[in-house]
């Protein structure tokens, strides 16, 4: 067993053990002298993922499968909540999706900001964008650094975070509690259910790669999304 790490990052994945590598590779290129763990759960997934991750023989890179899928649409909460409770040895935990990837200076400058403040509970980052078929950059708003900046109530009227772009300390999901695999936007619940607590801190850098759809389909998937939360609710038990 290595050292006891200075931060946990948590994957959840499904079927997708061939892009995970990008995942698991941006973390291996990152400019930081730091222990670091990334615990990979996968969502009772079929596909060669176990393997995937064996292939590295890194002791940084811990993988368990779930015996059981988790509920439709549940965005991989459960195994979220698995790699958070009974995977993780950090005091603080970080997300990375298994279709995306983290800049190289993702935790040189969080863990940076975390030593800087460390009454701090929770930190968050911008994204870059780019296209997920050719890899080609997305120009997002320009005035995106602006419109990120932390403040509740803009919080409570929409969800302005990606959950790659989060550092949080592990006593602060164990205050809250974890996912919620009922809500259809778990990750905006966790963060409304943390700020009800705790500021947020934002780190004004673009650290995470999230690669999406480019427009239309983006923009497509985002309307109809819409469409269904007002059609039938967040929570799943709403959507029969």
């Amino acid at each position: 067993m290595t050292p006891r790490p200075d931060i946990s990052i948590i994957t959840s994945t499904y079927n997708r053990a061939d892009v995970l590598r990008r995942a698991i590779d941006s973390v291996l290129a990152q400019r930081v002298e730091a222990n670091w763990e990334m615990c990979i759960v996968g969502d009772c997934t079929p596909d060669h993922t176990e393997e995937v991750v064996a292939s590295y023989r890194d002791e940084r890179l811990r993988f368990y499968n779930l015996p059981e899928k988790s509920p439709p649409r549940a965005h991989g909460a459960l195994a979220k909540n698995h790699g958070i409770f009974h995977m993780s040895r950090a005091p603080y935990i970080a997300y990375l999706d298994d279709d995306d990837a983290y800049h190289p200076d993702f935790l040189r400058v969080m863990l940076r900001a975390v030593r800087r403040q460390p009454h701090q509970p929770v930190f968050y980052c911008r994204s870059q964008y780019r296209d997920k078929k050719t890899g080609r950059k997305i120009w997002g708003n320009p005035f995106q650094p602006w419109l990120h900046r932390w403040n509740r109530e803009k919080l409570m009227r929409y969800n302005f975070i990606n959950t790659a772009n989060v550092v949080h300390t592990r006593a602060l999901v164990e205050e809250v509690g974890g996912w919620n695999s009922q809500d259809y936007f778990d990750d905006y619940d966790l963060w409304k259910r943390m700020s009800a607590r705790h500021d947020f801190r934002y780190v004004n850098r673009p650290l995470v790669i999230n690669y999406v759809e480019d427009c239309p389909p983006f923009f497509k998937r985002m309307f109809t999304k819409g469409i269904r939360i007002l059609k039938h609710g967040r929570r799943l038990e709403d959507q029969g």
